[in-house]
């Protein structure tokens, strides 16, 4: 019965901030009188956009979490799609293996990106900001520069479309979760969270771990990539480390999902915080602000969860002496009362 407790709370607290967030925005339209958020053509965006963005976020959270900020996965993305689609088009592939080419490329950029980090013994940044730019080049270089374009290929662009995306998505949590719970490679990367060095010392390979962390991140950013592609029929190409703008949408999701890890799961906590941010970019869109008002306004979402995440411990410290206290105030009353 307390195990049934246990795991009512915390589906409860992982839900929450989904629920809340909803609900808030959902208010606050209606009442200056914009209708429309969150139902129908506008909940199907605020579902593309939880999926579209919770694997960016899920890409960045597999390499970030171990300290290896990663700058190279919107080139990932970016070649994945222009290389995985045109060899699709070239053999005219059907819609499972568009996928397959795209996660194929995705997932070999990822190892690229790996071995390039072991090898060179670089600082993450500086190695991924090389990688960038040779995946941007090579990305400039297929298909004459035209990138990919699949305008009118609806038999193609199926990925985008609710029921296929969510079949998706959930195959993609359902790896994931295992990866991250049920397996060597998921043990290791909580001992290197914990303590990098420590773990390295009782025989944690950090080289591997590294490796299969990049071919997660490529893995991801390729599904992204073929929502994009899916949503908007073509992806271009683009130069001058100009693809490290689609990790943009990845840091509140990323947060939110490492503070939700220890009620589930750090995957589910994720797109919670995917769907939280949808929710903010429709809702505020729905009032009327502007895109740079949008940005302030969710760079200082950002800016506030750091801070409460950066001071969480405080309130535990507090309602753990508050708890203690009460302990030994009522000792002395049951001890005056002898």
């Amino acid at each position: 019965m307390n195990k049934l407790k246990h795991v009512v709370k915390n589906t409860l607290i992982t839900i929450a901030p989904a629920v809340i967030v909803y609900l808030l925005f959902f208010a606050a339209t209606n009442l200056f009188g914009e209708k429309g958020f969150g139902v129908g053509g506008d909940l199907k965006t605020i579902l593309w956009t939880t999926i579209y963005s919770g694997f960016i976020a899920l890409a960045m959270s597999y390499n970030l979490t171990s300290g290896r900020f990663d700058f190279s996965v919107g080139s990932v993305l970016l070649l994945s799609v222009i290389a995985g689609g045109n060899v699709a088009a070239h053999f005219k592939f059907g819609p499972v293996m568009l996928l397959v080419c795209v996660l194929v490329v995705g997932m070999l950029c990822g190892l690229v990106s790996g071995i390039v980090y072991i090898t060179l013994k670089l600082p993450p940044m500086v190695s991924s900001l090389g990688v960038a730019m040779v995946f941007e080049a090579i990305g400039f270089t297929i298909n004459k520069g035209k990138g990919i374009r699949f305008l009118g290929r609806f038999d193609l662009l199926i990925w985008s479309q609710p029921k296929y995306s969510l079949l998706l998505v959930g195959v993609v949590l359902i790896i994931l979760i295992y990866l991250l719970n049920f397996t060597k490679f998921g043990y290791n990367c909580h001992s290197l969270k914990t303590g990098q060095k420590n773990a390295v010392e009782v025989g944690v390979n950090e080289n591997i771990n590294s490796v299969i962390c990049y071919v997660i991140a490529g893995a991801m950013m390729a599904c992204a990539g073929l929502l994009y592609l899916c949503r908007n029929g073509m992806v271009a190409p683009e130069a001058g480390l100009a693809s490290s703008s689609y990790m943009m949408s990845a840091f509140l999701p990323m947060f939110i999902g490492q503070a939700l890890a220890p009620y589930s799961d750090r995957n589910i906590g994720t797109m919670v915080g995917a769907f939280c941010q949808a929710c903010l970019t429709s809702g505020l869109v729905k009032l009327g602000c502007g895109s740079s008002m949008k940005t302030v306004l969710d760079g200082a979402v950002v800016l506030l969860f750091l801070v409460y995440t950066s001071n969480s411990y405080k309130f535990s410290l507090h309602l753990a002496c508050k708890a203690k206290m009460a302990q030994a105030l009522q000792a002395v009353s049951a001890a005056i009362n002898k």
